[in-house]
């Protein structure tokens, strides 16, 4: 069955959205645990860090593979029930990531955590059915303090368990936070309603053909995708030039320039009233030229802690209060495919991390804190582009609309 939320006349309840923040964050943390924790386990299994590095990685594709096979279910299923089910198979992969005895299992592991972790893009298209429309964009940006929270939190705890209980007491803290968003959401989660729906096969075979159709979706995924990977290439690397002169700190000071980063999180909001005011477009190309301007510094502040510091606070909210804007853009393109639309715009995002993950080490590998910072600022460039209208011939739509339909 297909899940339709009904509009609701009144706004969403403080307290629900609350709710829904917080299991966003307690589930995106999973997908970034491992980045505070490369060092350790490079110890633990005796192979390289830059060798090791690749775990961050493929958690991230895991995620983009998460959105784009689990996520558009929500477009089918009652919402409530998809969300408990992933927690669950989150606490299993949690377990089996902690238990790793090499390398190889700790990869699998690590993908396979990152496929199930997809429940904040559940929650997110369910929050956006339920709130007003004129009080869309505040309620996409409360939302996002719980992922951003989480993102940035998960790096604080993860190094300060990983420095004083070792690496895989993170993974087991974890599992046990997932059980009690279990019982949060089993108890106050709304029920979706449900009505007539097209089979788990027609549903993916129509990712393509939306995507191609929506020209908003398109630039959204490219405008985000890319602000992510600079996000990804700092936040992955962040860990290798505090462990270098003139820093030398452990992975529990990751941790805590996520704490300062954290405060970011909070400029979302605004930015969501800002997109409810003066439009998503204005909202975008402030955010770029925020992150832009905090790479920009970084080349030389990067080796001086405050200034290092700061531009881990702008990057924050810059990338974080751009997915608000591009979600709100993409969202207004119809209730009943937001979970689809959702599922398309994480792949893109989280497949820009993923890249911005491995092109980040290979930069630090080869020219260090300057060479991350540089295609750090072809990211955002290629970010600026999206806003450049693309066209696509209504002729080539055609074609493959009527291709596809003569393969079936």
């Amino acid at each position: 069955m297909i899940v339709k939320d009904s509009e609701k006349t009144s706004d969403i309840s403080k307290g629900l959205v609350l709710l829904m923040a917080t299991v966003c964050g307690f589930t995106v943390a999973n997908v970034y645990l491992n980045q505070t924790l490369l060092v350790s386990m490079s110890a633990s299994f005796h192979v390289s860090a830059a060798s090791i590095g690749i775990i961050a990685t493929l958690a991230q594709i895991g995620y983009a593979l998460g959105n784009l096979l689990i996520v558009p279910l929500g477009d089918i299923f009652e919402r409530k029930k998809l969300i408990l089910f992933l927690l669950f198979a989150i606490c299993i992969v949690l377990a089996l990531n902690a238990l790793s005895i090499n390398k190889t299992w700790m990869l699998v592991t690590s993908l396979a955590l990152g496929i199930v972790t997809v429940v904040p893009q559940i929650i997110v298209p369910l929050a956006a059915n339920i709130a007003s429309g004129h009080n869309r964009g505040k309620v996409l940006g409360n939302v996002a303090i719980g992922l951003i929270c989480g993102i940035l939190g998960a790096r604080l705890v993860s190094g300060f368990i990983d420095v004083h209980f070792g690496w895989r007491m993170v993974y087991w803290t974890s599992a046990v936070a997932t059980l009690f968003m279990i019982l949060l959401v089993y108890v106050y989660f709304p029920k979706s309603k449900g009505a007539n729906a097209p089979s788990y096969k027609h549903l993916i075979m129509s990712l393509g053909p939306l995507f191609i159709k929506e020209r908003a979706l398109q630039q959204a995924c490219v405008s985000q995708g890319m602000m992510f990977a600079s996000f990804s290439a700092f936040w992955t690397t962040l860990v290798f030039l505090l462990d270098t002169d003139p820093y030398f700190y452990g992975s529990d000071m990751v941790g805590v320039i996520g704490l300062v980063g954290i405060a970011g999180a909070f400029a979302t909001p605004i930015i969501g009233r800002l997109i409810d005011t003066k439009g998503a477009k204005f909202a975008s190309l402030l955010c770029m030229s925020i992150s832009l301007l905090a790479f920009i510094g970084l080349i030389r502040g990067g080796y001086w802690l405050p200034g290092l510091i700061l531009g881990a606070l702008l990057i924050t909210i810059g990338t974080q209060a751009n997915q608000v804007a591009c979600q709100f853009t993409i969202f207004q393109l119809g209730e009943e495919k937001r979970s689809r639309l959702n599922g398309l715009y994480m792949v893109s995002t989280f497949l820009g991390g993923s890249l911005g993950s491995y092109v980040g080490l290979l930069a630090w590998s080869k020219w260090e804190w300057h060479g991350v910072c540089a295609i750090a600022i072809l990211m955002i460039a290629i970010s600026f582009c999206s806003l450049i209208p693309i066209s696509i011939p209504k002729k080539t739509i055609g074609n493959f609309m009527n291709k596809k339909g003569s393969n079936t």
